[in-house]
């Protein structure tokens, strides 16, 4: 035991002498923020690792891991070098581990990566390259580098960027997107702003001059959080206290199919040399789900406003019945004008929208229906109202025959008008429809049954 103490403390002093000896005075010179300032930061590591091999080459020679070399105890890279280097890199460049500027402090952090490496390179066996990454020295320089402190700092500036598009969504703030929105967009660009800025900062968590390695399951789980953010502020845009444009919440659906159909493969492409293909297409996907899920939302809120939209032009059909009776018009030849008034909102709103097209058949059909069964109950209120006015007439008229000596007939009675100008305005509705490629469906069928039988 005594034997194999004084072995340890021989090792150890002749590292620690092969440190100070030659080591030293070559990092002593190298690592200086003079040096630093003129050459670098990789200029200076550089520099050290080309200085090494020559100070080095005889000890590692002399020490290498093979079983027969009783000198295999030494390890003057791990236990002397590469100690001595980091000592002096952290008391001369302390401002090289501060996070505050995090542009520099990335470029520094990969600098340093990349001196590691080529530092291991040198170590020729991989034990010594074990012996190193377990060594406390190599540990403790690791460590100095603030990296949740730096991803703190990016997640502020990205996330942030995208929390300050959320207070105007709808709005194209600088000069750029005025001018690239100015003119009809194609289906394949964004309508908001808000999703241009979604796309940027999921782009920007991937960028190399912005991600780590150490962090990339942070940047993977802020893109996912970014994604989820968006389908949060479409499920609120109905309870928004400000005034909303049923077009704005087109265009974001609009945007929100785009996302789902671009994001995943835009992620895929950014992370294709940093992450597993399995560890992002099923949680990319869920992602992608939060954002059609918040959809059906928006659906409703449009349908409704486009319902509400028709109430004036529905208000008008109660009017029909006072245009004909016992007034001796003519046969009406054409629909009223209500009927555009009653298909305006949708054709408007929904049908010119920049909807895709799927979804703007849906709503169309959709709100149609709505329309439809709206306008039937109104066409059936009149139509029983007006059968009770012409039987309670026909009471009357049976009553008088007795004394009149000659009755005087029209060919079409107020009912006959009546009907047939809805009728009229039933075909025009629609071939409303049929122009915007709306299937009236069974609905439509009952309605115009309605409006032809006596």
């Amino acid at each position: 035991k005594q034997w194999y103490q004084r072995r340890v403390r021989g090792v150890d002093q002749s590292e620690q002498l092969f440190a100070d000896a030659i080591i030293a005075p070559i990092i002593e010179e190298l690592v200086s923020k003079e040096n630093l300032s003129n050459s670098g930061l990789d200029g200076m590591y550089c520099q050290i690792l080309d200085a090494l091999p020559a100070a080095t080459a005889l000890v590692l020679s002399l020490t290498s891991p093979r079983k027969d070399n009783e000198l295999r105890s030494f390890d003057f890279m791990s236990n002397a070098t590469f100690p001595t280097i980091v000592s002096k890199i952290c008391t001369k460049t302390p401002a090289l581990f501060a996070a505050g500027d995090p542009r520099q402090f990335q470029r520094s952090y990969k600098e340093t990566m990349k001196f590691i490496s080529g530092f291991e390179k040198l170590c020729q066996y991989k034990e010594r390259v074990v012996n190193l990454r377990q060594h406390p020295s190599y540990k403790n320089f690791i460590s100095k580098w603030s990296l949740p402190i730096y991803f703190q700092i990016r997640l502020q500036e990205i996330a942030g960027s995208f929390e300050h598009q959320l207070l105007s969504p709808f709005t194209f703030n600088t000069q750029h997107s005025t001018e690239t929105h100015s003119t009809e967009s194609s289906d394949d660009e964004y309508q908001l702003p808000v999703s241009e800025m979604l796309e940027l900062c999921i782009k920007r968590c991937w960028e190399e001059d912005v991600l780590l390695k150490p962090l990339t399951h942070r940047f993977l789980k802020l893109t996912l959080q970014l994604l989820k953010r968006y389908a949060v502020w479409l499920s609120e845009i109905p309870t928004s206290s400000e005034e909303l444009i049923i077009s704005d919440i087109c265009k974001a659906v609009h945007d929100s199919y785009l996302i789902v159909d671009k994001v995943p493969e835009l992620v895929r492409t950014l992370t294709a040399d940093k992450l597993p293909a399995w560890d992002q297409s099923e949680i990319l996907s869920i992602s992608c789900e939060d954002i059609l899920n918040s959809i059906p939302v928006l659906a409703d809120y449009v349908t409704d406003d486009v319902i509400k939209n028709c109430e004036k032009a529905l208000e008008q059909t109660q009017a029909v019945p006072r245009l004909y009776r016992r007034t001796n018009r003519e046969m009406p030849t054409e629909p009223l004008g209500y009927v555009s008034q009653l298909t305006g909102p949708l054709e408007s709103d929904i049908y010119n929208s920049v909807l895709p097209l799927a979804v703007k058949q849906e709503w169309c059909s959709r709100t149609a229906h709505q329309i439809v069964t709206r306008y039937s109950e109104t066409v059936t209120e009149i139509l029983v109202s007006l059968r009770k006015t012409e039987d309670s007439l026909a009471m009357l008229k049976r009553g008088r025959k007795a004394v009149q000596t000659a009755a005087t007939t029209t060919t079409y009675t107020d009912e006959d008008r009546i009907r047939a100008q809805l009728k009229l305005d039933v075909a025009e509705l629609g071939a409303k429809f049929d122009a915007m490629g709306i299937n009236k469906g069974e609905e439509f069928e009952k309605l115009q049954n309605l409006v032809a039988k006596r």
